[in-house]
């Protein structure tokens, strides 16, 4: 493979490995300083985050966000998680300038003081002539966007962490080999028609009647960048509680819990000793307090046998499911 042709994470040449910068589209092999382009599949260039943590880091990090949301003590310290993956989720990120011009017609607003009755100033917004104003634009932008739907991993977005933190040129077999990597299924346009959908937002002023403007992407710098993440599960009972924890920091994306059990002592007893108080008063009074507290519980739940023995027997009961992210 001539090395202006060269895609991928290893060097044609020497086989070293290469690290880039977001929207690089040229490096230089650190090992033998061969040049080298870097390009995805239909010139989209793509790269992927290393993950920081491993399966048994991932699960400790489970743990400890369990141990802060009140889930029972004990049964963190038992959790049995079923396995674990580690998924490489697609990102767009667009990064460039929408050029173009805009004319809009808008309210203008007027700040005026006054005193009122008790004689304290006072400021009221009250609306000025209407202006019209026409202008070039070149409006910074810095998109990102899911390349497919992510909504069961609770991200939404890479844009900050993407700058900051090292990437690295995609090599699909290798990363496949460490985890499972998820296709894009958003298209390449419509990404670029929501990022200028995004510019257009923002260069619409505050009263803004009408509005026309034509803008375009330049400079555009347009890469997927793969996110890693750990889908784990743990069993309580015959449930199964999913825990997304981010491979990068390790902090908690989503999850669903058990609620904190409930131990309900107080009611039964208060309710025994009552109404062997009004049997012991006179049996004529304990027959109407147990008709009151029947038509009681039949109000408040379904009436049946199997009510009343949760009722004065069933004294722990689990919690609400917790939904996190």
């Amino acid at each position: 493979m001539a090395a202006a042709d060269a895609s991928g994470i290893g060097c044609p040449q020497c086989g070293g490995s290469l690290d880039f910068s977001e929207g690089s589209r040229t490096t230089a092999c650190g090992s033998c300083r061969t040049p080298l382009a870097v390009t995805g599949a239909a010139g989209i260039t793509r790269y992927y985050l290393d993950d920081n943590l491993d399966l048994a880091e991932a699960r400790t990090a489970a743990r400890r966000f369990l141990a802060t949301k009140g889930v029972d003590e004990a049964m963190v310290n038992h959790l049995r998680f079923d396995g674990g993956e580690l998924c490489f989720l697609p990102f767009w990120r667009l990064r460039g300038h929408a050029v173009g011009w805009s004319w809009q017609e808008r309210e203008t607003f007027i700040v005026e003081e006054y005193v009122d009755e008790q004689g304290i100033r006072r400021q009221r917004e009250q609306k000025g002539p209407q202006e019209r104003e026409q202008e070039i634009l070149a409006i910074p932008v810095d998109y990102s966007s899911p390349a497919c739907d992510l909504s069961p991993y609770g991200l939404a977005g890479i844009a900050t962490v993407s700058s900051v933190l090292p990437l690295k040129g995609m090599a699909y077999d290798r990363v496949a080999r460490r985890g499972t990597v998820f296709d894009p299924a958003k298209e390449a346009e419509q990404v670029r028609r929501e990022a200028l959908g995004m510019a257009r937002d923002r260069s619409r002023k505050k009263g803004t009647l009408r509005h026309e403007e034509r803008l375009e992407l330049c400079g555009e710098q347009l890469a997927l960048i793969y996110y890693p993440v750990w889908k784990l599960a743990f069993a309580k009972g015959e449930r199964l509680y999913p825990v997304i924890v981010d491979g990068v920091n390790g902090r908690v994306l989503k999850a669903r819990f058990p609620g904190q059990a409930e131990i309900r002592l107080l009611a039964p007893l208060v309710t025994v000793t009552l109404l062997a108080f009004a049997f012991c008063f006179h049996v004529a009074t304990g027959i109407v307090a147990t008709a009151l507290f029947l038509g009681w519980f039949a109000s408040r739940e379904e009436f049946s046998r199997a009510g009343l023995l949760r009722y004065f027997f069933l004294l722990v009961t689990p919690g609400e499911e917790v939904e996190h992210g």
